[in-house]
């Protein structure tokens, strides 16, 4: 049971530094410390349920992975990525061509390559940012509208939930997400 909490409390600390990735970067320190106290009484409050046998604690899930998957935005990024990726190719081997003619040095080289790549690698967390930040969106709608308590990714910690207990809404997220909200 704590590592169901303990798993629960990570998967909301990695969709909080997520979400606030996805606002623009940097928060304030102290909006980050009451956000990180918020979901820590959340977690109280949930150990405090379940003490209780659970109670009343509705819980659902889905298989972020099937979304990801399954989602038109996804296909939509990759091919946004793909492009992209190609263009910084290309850039390189023309910095290539540069540095093999002697009208680059090494280090110029160098900080041109690590550029580009870090360019493709800021491309792939604001893409992947933009969907996670949309999917938790999503399931915050569905929980909130159908009274889930917690809702948690299928791959977690949990090693076995009884299936009348527990709903699967992978299919509800994909729904709303490929209609365009």
């Amino acid at each position: 049971m704590k590592q169901l909490l303990m798993g629960l409390g990570l998967l909301a600390a990695i969709f909080l530094v997520v979400s606030c990735q996805s606002q623009g970067g940097a928060q304030n320190i102290d909006d980050l410390r009451a956000k990180v106290a918020q979901l820590e009484k959340e977690v109280q409050d949930l150990k405090a349920q379940l003490a209780r046998g659970g109670a009343g604690l509705r819980i659902a899930y889905i298989n972020a992975e099937k979304v990801f998957q399954d989602y038109k935005k996804t296909g939509e990024a990759v091919e946004k990525f793909r492009a992209e990726a190609e263009k910084k190719q290309n850039e390189l081997k023309a910095l290539q061509e540069k540095f093999k003619k002697g009208l680059m040095s090494e280090d110029e080289f160098q900080r041109q390559a690590a550029r580009l790549q870090q360019e493709l690698q800021q491309l792939d967390l604001q893409l992947t940012a933009e969907i996670q930040t949309e999917m938790i969106k999503v399931v915050e709608q569905i929980a909130k509208e159908r009274g889930y308590d917690w809702v948690t990714q299928r791959k977690d910690v949990v090693l076995y939930a009884n299936p009348s207990k527990i709903e699967d809404i992978t299919y509800d997220v994909l729904k709303i997400l490929n209609q365009g909200q």
